[in-house]
């Protein structure tokens, strides 16, 4: 069972990170973090404006104050996709990835209600207006980023002999590495 397992994993693993065109550098990861955080808080504070937590103006004033740190984030993804889609095809790549952010929180953020959304914009209203600030409350409401591929930074493999996949012995372990970004 171990033999088969082995051969299976080493048949669809990659043996080498992304190509840089294709995959998510470290950089854009983070961008698409805080844009994800920034999309739950626009869709949320536009559905959550007909209860009684309608946060929609302390959004706005989070967009005007933070707009560097947010135009900066966007131009991080746009340039990740023009990497990913080349010159013609990385606004409309964009603007799909955007559009699938927001249909993910059209239904809401799961697990939050309208007040703690609030409460969270409040939060970012008391940041001070940088990158790192916004990806910190990103990070510490749990936003794990919907990336459309993989990262560079991680590589798997499957150590072990490659002839044949009765060669990889049911006691040999198999081992997975990573490396660093690949910025």
């Amino acid at each position: 069972m171990r033999k088969l397992i082995a051969a299976a994993l080493a048949a669809t693993m990659p043996l080498a990170p992304a190509t840089a065109a294709t995959c998510w550098k470290q950089t854009a990861v983070e961008a698409a973090q805080i844009r994800d955080f920034e999309m739950m808080l626009m869709v949320s504070a536009l559905r959550c404006r007909a209860t009684g937590n309608n946060f929609l103006a302390s959004y706005n004033r989070l967009i005007r104050e933070k707009r560097d740190a947010l135009t900066q984030v966007n131009d991080e993804l746009r340039e990740h996709f023009r990497s990913a889609a080349g010159p013609l095809g990385a606004l409309g790549a964009y603007d799909n990835y955007v559009t699938s952010l927001a249909n993910v929180y059209g239904a809401g953020a799961e697990g939050l209600a309208c007040r703690d959304l609030q409460s969270i914009t409040d939060a970012a209203n008391a940041l001070p207006p940088t990158r790192s600030a916004l990806l910190e409350l990103a990070d510490a409401a749990g936003i794990s980023p919907h990336l459309s591929g993989a990262r560079c930074d991680v590589v798997v493999a499957v150590a072990g002999k490659t002839q044949k996949s009765d060669d990889i012995a049911d006691n040999e372990p198999m081992k997975v590495a990573s490396r660093g970004p690949a910025d």
